[in-house]
């Protein structure tokens, strides 16, 4: 959706890199990389024993919100604007929330006590056990065994709109509040919803963007069985010899606010986000075919036959996903001659991996210099111009930012310098 331009006025982050936007930001600049060995469980025998996780302790069951929390006050901080509660919305990209790993296990040793011992872990055991068991269950040993990890987790806070909801009380906004959940296209997503609800003058201001927190066993085994883990544990997004994503966390926050709006006030801004984009391309079976081009009239619409200086890409480091956005924005002639690149060799894939990446592009844009390509080793074979493994000084006067999601969903962001 093109046509009323909309200002970001401000940005929050807390992320495995650091606690604040401008360290998370001269981290980035520097090609650090957040990515570790896990120390927070044991990760023995997982498909991968690494992630850039978020080593602070909080005592929220939910590591969610905390994270959310952080990055909105700072990025509310920065922007320090005066808005009508009705006229302010929260757009929030975020799963479901789940309760610390050790929560989860004594929920599961709680079931299997009453069920009787599994013979082997995972899906196969349980339909095992539950066959040994005449597909009966003790619910009165379940519920007394699981009452004292059950107790500590709230439904309401647990939900995939609790971080949202929370956000909203805190800032005082009674404007639209909503929810996006698109796995790893959640926060620019969310990013997309707010700049629509400016757009069509529903708001005068938004507070989005999004949060994940998924650097737990469920997680990593879950994306274990999908064959998506680098075995390595290295992200090394357009390097030839790639061979898959690693988990990340964090929060990344931005507030938006109509082009008319900021200039009445004569108030500092990052970027101007000209346009966005949101559309679904068939990938069945979580594979990112080829077909993944069905998102280039899209983005051709959105660019208007407007040159692109640089793209900041979805790419997590698999095959699939990085090789489908070198063939689309080779296919594109708006993003033939643009530098390419993606911040997540340094913090891994997680639900706000796309507001972090349009947090790094409003960067590049107001500083003039490309973020750079953690791991790049070996780049791939393309046309297409990538970035270096340092920041690069460079002219740039507009910028996209690709978000996807497994199962087919495409976000697009242009912006342009201010």
């Amino acid at each position: 959706m093109t046509g009323r331009r909309v200002y970001v006025r401000g940005v929050g982050a807390f992320t495995p890199l650091a606690p604040t936007w401008p360290a998370t930001a001269a981290q980035l600049a520097a090609g650090a990389c957040a990515i570790r060995e896990i120390t927070a469980f044991d990760a023995t025998g997982f498909p991968c024993r690494h992630a850039a996780a978020i080593d602070q302790a909080f005592p929220d069951e939910d590591r969610r919100l905390p994270y959310a929390r952080a990055a909105a006050r700072e990025a509310w901080a920065h922007a320090s604007l005066a808005v009508a509660p009705a006229r302010l919305g929260v757009f929030v990209g975020a799963e479901s929330g789940r309760g610390r790993w050790e929560t989860v296990l004594g929920l599961a040793r709680a079931a299997r006590g009453a069920g009787g011992s599994f013979e082997s872990p995972g899906f196969a055991g349980a339909r095992s056990n539950a066959q040994r068991c005449g597909g009966s269950f003790d619910h009165a040993r379940f519920a007394r065994e699981a009452r004292p990890f059950a107790e500590r987790i709230d439904a309401s806070v647990l939900s995939p709109s609790a971080v949202a909801v929370a956000l909203a009380r805190e800032l005082g906004a009674h404007g639209p509040v909503e929810t996006v959940s698109l796995a790893c296209a959640s926060g620019s997503a969310a990013i997309v919803e707010a700049a629509r609800a400016i757009r069509l003058g529903e708001i005068d201001a938004a507070l989005c963007g999004g949060v994940g927190a998924d650097v737990d066993p469920l997680m990593l085994a879950g994306f274990g069985l999908l064959g998506i883990l680098s075995p390595r544990g290295v992200s090394c997004p357009f390097d030839a010899h790639r061979d898959g994503f690693v988990v990340g966390e964090g929060a990344a926050m931005l507030v938006l606010e109509p082009l008319e709006r900021a200039r009445r006030r004569g108030a500092p801004v990052y970027a101007c986000l000209v346009g966005s984009r949101m559309c679904a391309v068939d990938a069945p079976r979580y594979d990112w075919p080829s077909r993944a081009l069905e998102a280039a009239p899209a983005i051709a619409s959105l660019a208007d036959g407007q040159p692109i200086d640089l793209v900041c890409g979805a790419a997590n480091s698999t095959h699939n996903l990085d090789g489908c956005e070198l063939e689309l924005f080779a296919a594109l002639p708006a993003t033939r001659g643009a530098t390419l690149t993606s911040i997540k060799g340094a913090v891994g894939e997680f639900g706000a991996a796309g507001a972090l990446t349009t947090a790094a592009a409003c960067l590049a844009l107001r500083d003039q210099m490309v973020p750079p390509l953690c791991h790049l080793e070996t780049p791939a074979e393309t046309s297409l111009h990538l970035a270096a493994r340092q920041a690069e000084p460079a002219e740039l006067r507009r910028a996209l930012v690709c978000g996807t999601a497994r199962g087919g969903a495409v976000t697009a962001l242009l912006l342009e310098r201010a």
